[in-house]
Protein backbone atom coordinates (compact mmCIF):
# COMPACT_ATOMS: atom_id res chain seq x y z
CA UNK A 1 0.00 0.00 0.00
CA UNK A 2 1.51 3.33 -1.01
CA UNK A 3 0.08 6.71 -0.15
CA UNK A 4 1.15 10.30 0.35
CA UNK A 5 0.03 12.94 2.78
CA UNK A 6 0.95 16.54 3.39
CA UNK A 7 2.73 17.32 6.62
CA UNK A 8 3.98 20.82 7.39
CA UNK A 9 3.86 21.91 3.73
CA UNK A 10 5.77 18.84 2.55
CA UNK A 11 4.30 15.84 0.82
CA UNK A 12 5.76 12.73 2.36
CA UNK A 13 5.36 9.47 0.45
CA UNK A 14 4.60 6.59 2.73
CA UNK A 15 4.65 2.94 1.79
CA UNK A 16 3.54 0.17 4.08
CA UNK A 17 4.37 -3.40 3.17
CA UNK A 18 4.04 -6.68 4.99
CA UNK A 19 4.17 -10.32 4.02
CA UNK A 20 1.94 -13.07 5.33
CA UNK A 21 2.72 -16.71 4.69
CA UNK A 22 -0.67 -18.06 3.61
CA UNK A 23 -1.70 -20.31 0.76
CA UNK A 24 -4.50 -20.18 -1.77
CA UNK A 25 -6.38 -17.09 -0.61
CA UNK A 26 -8.88 -16.05 -3.27
CA UNK A 27 -8.15 -12.72 -4.96
CA UNK A 28 -11.52 -11.31 -3.79
CA UNK A 29 -10.64 -12.05 -0.15
CA UNK A 30 -7.19 -10.48 -0.60
CA UNK A 31 -8.77 -7.30 -1.99
CA UNK A 32 -11.19 -7.05 0.96
CA UNK A 33 -8.35 -7.60 3.44
CA UNK A 34 -6.20 -4.94 1.76
CA UNK A 35 -9.05 -2.41 1.78
CA UNK A 36 -9.69 -3.05 5.48
CA UNK A 37 -5.98 -2.75 6.31
CA UNK A 38 -5.78 0.55 4.44
CA UNK A 39 -8.85 1.85 6.26
CA UNK A 40 -7.35 0.86 9.63
CA UNK A 41 -4.08 2.61 8.82
CA UNK A 42 -5.77 5.80 7.61
CA UNK A 43 -8.06 5.83 10.65
CA UNK A 44 -5.04 5.48 12.94
CA UNK A 45 -3.47 8.53 11.26
CA UNK A 46 -6.75 10.41 11.64
CA UNK A 47 -7.08 9.47 15.31
CA UNK A 48 -3.50 10.62 15.98
CA UNK A 49 -4.31 13.97 14.38
CA UNK A 50 -1.79 13.49 11.58
CA UNK A 51 -4.41 13.92 8.83
CA UNK A 52 -7.83 15.54 8.55
CA UNK A 53 -11.10 13.79 7.79
CA UNK A 54 -10.95 15.37 4.33
CA UNK A 55 -7.50 13.89 3.70
CA UNK A 56 -8.68 10.53 5.04
CA UNK A 57 -11.59 10.65 2.58
CA UNK A 58 -9.21 11.42 -0.26
CA UNK A 59 -6.85 8.57 0.67
CA UNK A 60 -9.72 6.10 0.98
CA UNK A 61 -11.53 7.36 -2.12
CA UNK A 62 -14.79 7.92 -0.25
CA UNK A 63 -16.87 11.01 0.65
CA UNK A 64 -15.87 12.90 3.80
CA UNK A 65 -19.29 12.18 5.32
CA UNK A 66 -18.57 8.45 5.02
CA UNK A 67 -15.27 8.98 6.88
CA UNK A 68 -17.11 10.83 9.64
CA UNK A 69 -19.57 7.94 9.90
CA UNK A 70 -16.67 5.47 10.05
CA UNK A 71 -15.02 7.44 12.84
CA UNK A 72 -17.77 6.23 15.19
CA UNK A 73 -17.12 2.63 14.19
CA UNK A 74 -13.42 3.11 15.00
CA UNK A 75 -14.15 4.95 18.27
CA UNK A 76 -12.66 8.22 17.04
CA UNK A 77 -14.22 11.38 18.47
CA UNK A 78 -15.39 14.09 16.09
CA UNK A 79 -14.16 16.64 18.60
CA UNK A 80 -10.71 17.52 19.88
CA UNK A 81 -10.84 15.89 23.30
CA UNK A 82 -7.54 17.48 24.29
CA UNK A 83 -9.08 20.95 24.63
CA UNK A 84 -9.24 22.37 28.11
CA UNK A 85 -12.39 24.22 29.12
CA UNK A 86 -10.61 27.58 28.91
CA UNK A 87 -9.36 26.82 25.38
CA UNK A 88 -12.84 25.81 24.29
CA UNK A 89 -14.31 29.00 25.76
CA UNK A 90 -11.67 31.04 23.89
CA UNK A 91 -12.50 29.28 20.61
CA UNK A 92 -16.22 29.93 21.12
CA UNK A 93 -15.47 33.60 21.83
CA UNK A 94 -13.37 33.84 18.65
CA UNK A 95 -16.12 32.18 16.60
CA UNK A 96 -18.74 34.55 18.01
CA UNK A 97 -16.53 37.54 17.25
CA UNK A 98 -16.03 36.34 13.67
CA UNK A 99 -19.76 35.74 13.21
CA UNK A 100 -20.60 39.18 14.58
CA UNK A 101 -18.08 40.84 12.21
CA UNK A 102 -19.53 39.03 9.18
CA UNK A 103 -23.11 39.94 10.00
CA UNK A 104 -22.32 43.67 10.20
Amino acid sequence: MATSFQNRNQVTPLQVEFTLAVNDIPKSVQEIALARAKEAYVMALLEAGEISSGKAASLLGIPRLKVIESMGKWGISLFDDSLELEDLAREIEQANTSLNKSSV
